[in-house]
């Protein structure tokens, strides 16, 4: 599909291959909830956060489908197209992405026997969940949708802050615990983890103010940069995280922590020359010395550290 989409761009390929992957996604969703239902063990909560990663994943797919209705219609060129995409993109990494992963984030603690604050925690469960469908708007008022819009996207956007903030607080409060439970090496990429949810959610909410919204909105370099914090930094190091305290990753492999730490190392050069070149787009300074250079070196390392992790798992299952 990604090939496809390389070449036809939203051509006949595309749309087929695309089609075909959402269907693999209705799979996906009811595999997970018939697993759900036989696991009688899991948390009213845990399971309150991986349902609720199904419904948005599953909001998600209408995207693609209506892509195809927008563009027989002729109007690939207008607001409708971008908007579409955008609502995909708003219910993958917000909705499906972040509430699996807080999900099974809650399962492992319960496997370890870690108290959670389940009533903070559900609150902030059903603010964010709220809150989820007006957010959307927040990556759309760029289409000047009028101030009732503007209001309602403020409320989603307020809200989703919130509804983090409890689930924060609720994990800080027993923090203590995990800490006793897992290695330093692991709880400190938990930390920034929780760190990098933080910033994510504070960068959303700075959107209901017109001023930077406005400004972010035109700069490519920061919404390309929001995107990688979230999809490189909060989604794949919070991943690489759980597999470590599953213990699919070796946290006493040498060459495991080394390949975190060159991905993490790759993650933050390449954030700080993204949103380096969008604070000097602002200023109206449109050359940052090394920039492509130092995105090419991100990649590198992002690619090196993938890789020896990818190798370290592969080691480890073949000696088991």
């Amino acid at each position: 599909m990604f090939i496809a989409f390389l070449i036809n761009g939203y051509g006949l390929s595309s749309i087929i291959l695309s089609t075909v992957h959402i269907f693999v996604e209705y799979w996906v969703i009811w595999f997970i909830y018939k697993h759900l239902k036989r696991n009688l063990h899991i948390s009213k909560v845990s399971s309150l956060f991986i349902k609720g990663s199904l419904i948005a994943l599953f909001i998600s797919t209408l995207a693609p489908f209506s892509l195809g209705a927008i563009v027989a219609s002729g109007l690939r060129d207008s607001h409708l197209f971008d908007m579409a995409i955008y609502f995909y993109l708003h219910f993958q990494y917000n909705g499906w992405l972040f509430f699996f992963l807080i999900g099974m984030f809650l399962i492992i603690l319960g496997k370890k026997n870690i108290p959670i604050q389940t009533k903070l925690i559900s609150i902030g469960f059903w603010i964010y969940a709220i809150a989820l469908i007006p957010g959307y708007l927040l990556s759309v008022l760029w289409a000047d949708l009028g101030f009732d819009v503007s209001f309602i996207a403020m409320l989603g956007g307020v809200g989703q802050w919130v509804g983090i903030l409890y689930l924060l607080i609720a994990l800080w409060n027993v923090w203590k615990h995990v800490v006793d439970a897992f290695s330093n090496f692991i709880v400190f990429w938990l930390n920034v983890t929780l760190i990098l949810l933080l910033v994510k959610s504070t960068m959303e909410l700075g959107l209901i103010f017109p001023a930077i919204s406005n400004s972010v909105y035109d700069t490519r370099s920061i919404i390309v940069g929001y995107l990688h914090l979230t999809l490189l930094g909060f989604v794949s190091i919070f991943t690489m995280a759980q597999y470590q305290m599953l213990d699919i990753l070796d946290t006493k492999q040498k060459w495991m922590r080394i390949g975190f730490i060159i991905f993490f190392i790759g993650f933050c050069i390449n954030e700080m020359f993204l949103f380096a070149m969008g604070l000097a787009t602002w200023m109206n300074i449109y050359l940052i010395p090394m920039y492509l250079e130092g995105l090419l070196v991100a990649s590198i390392l992002l690619f090196i550290g993938i890789t020896i992790l990818t190798i370290s798992i592969y080691k480890r299952k073949s000696i088991s």
